[in-house]
C-alpha cells in the first residue's frame, strides 16, 4: 500500500461509507485527498461485530440489489464473491399480538399483483377495496410537489394504510414520522405510479424476481465493505481522532452529518448553515440477542417483522430474524435476533441503561413469538442523533445548500443531504468526487488502482 506524500489536493470530513467512497473515486482519479474523522474508527452506522460465533450488525446489515451501486462498489472492490442473498424471504407486520405476512410479491408493503392484493389479510377488505381504486384511480400531487408519506397514502390508498402499511414499513425504515417525512425525497417511485398498474409495476419478463427479496449483504458483515475500502486507500489517508474544526482552502467535501456541515459553514455562509441545521435527526437503538434454537418455539420463517404501532402495544419498533435472514451468522444450534427501538415516536428511551433495553426487547420478543428462555447473548447499539429525517421539501433545501456551496468548491454528500440508504450514498459520494476532481481541473476520466 501506498502513503500519502503530498499536501492533499481535497479534504473529505467524515469516514463513514460516503466519505471513504468519495476518497476512493478521488484517489482512482489520481486526486490526492484526506478524510479527517472525529472517532477512532471508519464506518460510520456501519459497524459489524464477531463474537463466539455470532456475526452481528450494529447498524444497516444489507444494500438494495435494485440501486446498484454498492454492489457494483463490492464488485470492483473484490468482494462480488463475497454478496450474500436472503436465505428466507418473506416478511410480517405484527397488528396486536399476531404476526400478518406480507403479499408475494410486494414492495414496502404495497402488493405487486392483483392476486397479492386479494390475499392481503392485514387489511381489512373495505381496505384492500380501497387499496384496489387506489391502483386504478390515482391521486397524486402535481409534477415537482412534494407530500408526506402519510399524506400520500391516505389520499392514494386509503386511511387504513396509513397505520398498517405506510409507518411499519416505510415510517419504520427511517425510524421517523411519516405526518413529515418526504415523499419526493424518499420513495420518488410511487410518486411516478401510472393509472392501471400497482405500485412498481413491473413487465411480464421481469416478473419472476418479485418473489425473492431485492436485499443483498456481504459474508462476514457490512463492515467488510467498510474494511476494503478503507484498504484501498494510501496509508495515512484517514486521520482518526481528527474532528473538522474549520472548512479548509482546498476543495472540500463534507460527509457528514447536517448538523455538523452546519457548525462548519456558519462562518462563512450563514445561509447553507441555516439549512443545513433543518435537517432533523433521530437517535435509535438496536439490541441482539440470541437463544438456543429449541428454546425459540417460532419456525421464524422469514425475515422478521415490523410493527403497526397504534395497533399494537410493544415498545420495539422492528426485529430482524438474522439468523434465518441470512447464512452463517449464528452457530448452526442457535437463534439470532435484533430488536429495534427509539425514532421520533420514542425519543427519550435512547437514554435508559443497557439492562433496560434489553429487558424491553426480551418482554416484546416474548409476547410475540412465545420465548421463555433467558437469551445467552445480549448486545445492546446506541445510534444518537445518525437517522437523518427527509422532511416534506428537503431536496428543494438540499438543491438551496448546493447552488450555494459549489461556486466556492464545497460540496455536500450522505444521508444527511441527497442519499437514502447505502446505495445512495456510494453514488452520491462518487458524483460529489468527480465534480470537486474537475473543479481542480483534472481526474476527469480517473485510472486503474
Amino acid at each position: 500500500m501506498s502513503t500519502v506524500s503530498r499536501s492533499p489536493d481535497v479534504t473529505v470530513i467524515g469516514a463513514g461509507i460516503t466519505g471513504l467512497t468519495a476518497a476512493y473515486e478521488l484517489h482512482k482519479r489520481g486526486v490526492t485527498p484526506v478524510v479527517l474523522e472525529a472517532a477512532s474508527s471508519p464506518g460510520g452506522l456501519i459497524k459489524t461485530d464477531r463474537v463466539d460465533g455470532f456475526t452481528i450488525e450494529a447498524g444497516p446489515d444489507s444494500v438494495l440489489a435494485t440501486k446498484p451501486a454498492a454492489l457494483d462498489l463490492a464488485r470492483e472492490l473484490g468482494l462480488g464473491d463475497q454478496i450474500l442473498q436472503v436465505r428466507t424471504p418473506g416478511a410480517f407486520v405484527l397488528r396486536g399480538r399476531r404476526l400478518y405476512r406480507l403479499p408475494s410479491p410486494s414492495r414496502l408493503g404495497l402488493p405487486l399483483s392483483w392476486r397479492a392484493l386479494l390475499a392481503y389479510d392485514l387489511l381489512p377488505w373495505p381496505a384492500r377495496l380501497r387499496l384496489a381504486q387506489g391502483f386504478l384511480v390515482p391521486s397524486a400531487p402535481p409534477p415537482g410537489a412534494d407530500v408526506s408519506v402519510a399524506e400520500f397514502f391516505r389520499t392514494r390508498f386509503g386511511p387504513e394504510t396509513v397505520d398498517l402499511i405506510a409507518q411499519p414499513l416505510l415510517g419504520g425504515i427511517h425510524a421517523g414520522d411519516i405526518e413529515q417525512l418526504s415523499m419526493a425525497s424518499l420513495f420518488p417511485r410511487l410518486l411516478e405510479e401510472k393509472k392501471g398498474q400497482p405500485p412498481f409495476y413491473a413487465k411480464t419478463e421481469d416478473s419472476p424476481h418479485l418473489t425473492s427479496s431485492p436485499f443483498r449483504s456481504l459474508r462476514g458483515g457490512m463492515a467488510t465493505l467498510v474494511d476494503a475500502l478503507e484498504g484501498a486507500l494510501p496509508a495515512g489517508t484517514v486521520r482518526y481522532d481528527t474532528p473538522a474544526r474549520e472548512i479548509p482552502e482546498t476543495p472540500t467535501i463534507i460527509a457528514a452529518p447536517a448538523y455538523v456541515a452546519a457548525t462548519l459553514l456558519e462562518p462563512i455562509d450563514a445561509g447553507a448553515a441555516h439549512l443545513c441545521a433543518r435537517v432533523p435527526y433521530v437517535s435509535t437503538a438496536s439490541i441482539a440477542l440470541a437463544w438456543r434454537r429449541r428454546d425459540v418455539p417460532h419456525p421464524l420463517d422469514g425475515t422478521g417483522f415490523v410493527v403497526a404501532r397504534r395497533h399494537s402495544d410493544v415498545r420495539i419498533t422492528a426485529c430482524t430474524w438474522v439468523s434465518s435472514k441470512w447464512t452463517d451468522r449464528a452457530p448452526d444450534d442457535m437463534v439470532l435476533l435484533r430488536a429495534f427501538i427509539g425514532g421520533s415516536h420514542d425519543p427519550l428511551v435512547i437514554d435508559l441503561d443497557d439492562e433496560k433495553l434489553g429487558a424491553i426487547a426480551r418482554r416484546d420478543l416474548g409476547a410475540v413469538l412465545g420465548i421463555t428462555a433467558p437469551p445467552s447473548l445480549v448486545r445492546v447499539y446506541r445510534w444518537r442523533r445518525m437517522g437523518a429525517q427527509h422532511t416534506v421539501g428537503h431536496l428543494q433545501r438540499v438543491d438551496a445548500i448546493e447552488n450555494r456551496l459549489a461556486p466556492r468548491g464545497i460540496f455536500v454528500a450522505g444521508s444527511g443531504f441527497r442519499s437514502v440508504g447505502i446505495p445512495d450514498c456510494v453514488a452520491d459520494a462518487r458524483r460529489v468526487a468527480i465534480a470537486a476532481a474537475q473543479s481542480l481541473g483534472r481526474g476527469s476520466e480517473g485510472h486503474s488502482l
